[in-house]
């Protein structure tokens, strides 16, 4: 696996981004510098660089007891949060809020910074996502009956951090965090979820850009541990977003990173909750996914629109270790598979 060097800044002195596969973190995304222009080279003013910079930062646990997730959305004429627990103790809860513009939302867009979230109008309703070398912290709220603390920890070498080009009109940077351990717990109407650090997964998606208009991808991500005392197993793989001479495919062991090929999702579009699967045409990975459940976001306004669909259940099948053959056998382990349209 071959990384660029990283200067501190992720758009150097030219307004361009550093591509590829980055070998560091870099220290600030900088993305007020990048020489932004349309598809016929005019340059963008400020004003509109505002509007169509994105970003979202993502957090998930797959514990054998349940799912949760929470995200943070810019997209500049909203701003949109999200969180989800379901497990047999609870059921399926999921929240969702929209705020114009970036009300409510403080982010100093650093890959090591912060992200804010506050509803105005809502008592209790926080979001805190916290970003150090060697810690990813969730701190959420909505109301009193639905609360979350999750640590994850890792090291930049565990951290995937990469920028592609996103047509000729801008780039997507993104980090990816799974892999290692994760603690904390889960509050929800009066029950506590607690993370298992020795079996439980994780995942942490920051991204930040000027990304397609209309955007398109499939993602999948195993993580976990089939039982205490073997080894934390990590997989992400997509398609739709970062395969502009760079990808994201990647196999965690124990916080220890190798590069995966190319996949196709194959899986039914008119019901996701059907059987999926992810293969390479190498025969290196081939994964078989059933759903257990899904949260979605199917609306269309016209000038923003979101066909959103994020299913979280159980894997099996197999991926070849890039570095020692080594056939890994992924059996029962938790996941996510998710199908997504975004005109932003």
């Amino acid at each position: 696996m071959t990384s660029n060097p990283v200067q501190n800044n992720l758009i150097g002195f030219k307004g361009l981004p550093q591509w590829g596969r980055l070998s560091a973190i870099p220290e600030d995304i900088s993305w007020q510098l990048f020489d932004a222009r349309n598809a016929m080279g005019t340059r963008r003013w400020n004003w509109q660089k505002n509007f169509l910079f994105k970003h979202f930062d993502f957090y998930g646990v797959q514990s054998k007891a349940f799912t949760f997730g929470c995200g943070i959305v810019r997209l500049g004429l909203i701003n949109s949060v999200f969180a989800y627990i379901d497990s047999p103790a609870t059921g399926l809860v999921h929240r969702q809020f929209n705020l114009p513009l970036d009300w409510g939302l403080k982010a100093d867009y650093h890959p090591h910074g912060f992200t804010v979230w506050e509803h105005p109008f809502k008592k209790n309703h926080l979001i805190e996502s916290t970003r150090t070398p060697n810690l990813r912290r969730l701190s959420m709220s909505f109301g009193q009956d639905f609360r979350a603390l999750v640590d994850i920890d890792c090291t930049d070498d565990s951290t995937l951090a990469l920028c592609t080009p996103v047509a000729n009109t801008g780039f997507a940077y993104a980090q990816k965090t799974t892999g290692t351990q994760v603690h904390g717990e889960v509050f929800i109407n009066g029950k506590v979820l607690n993370i298992d650090s020795r079996t439980d997964g994780c995942y942490h998606d920051w991204t930040a850009g000027f990304l397609r208009r209309e955007t398109f991808w499939n993602w999948c991500c195993v993580t976990g541990a089939r039982a205490e005392g073997e080894d934390l197993l990590a997989i992400n793989l997509a398609r739709g977003v970062n395969e502009t001479s760079a990808h994201e495919n990647e196999l965690w062991v124990n916080g220890q990173r190798f590069e995966l090929p190319l996949c196709h999702f194959d899986y039914q579009r008119d019901n996701v909750l059907q059987a999926w699967r992810v293969y390479s045409d190498c025969g290196r990975v081939d994964l078989q996914f059933t759903p257990l459940g899904q949260i979605s976001d199917h609306r269309n306004l016209i000038i923003l629109a979101s066909r959103f669909n994020q299913c979280y259940g159980t894997f099996t099948g197999q991926v070849i270790h890039p570095d020692t053959g080594e056939t890994l056998v992924i059996n029962g382990l938790k996941g996510w598979c998710e199908d997504h349209y975004a005109k932003w």
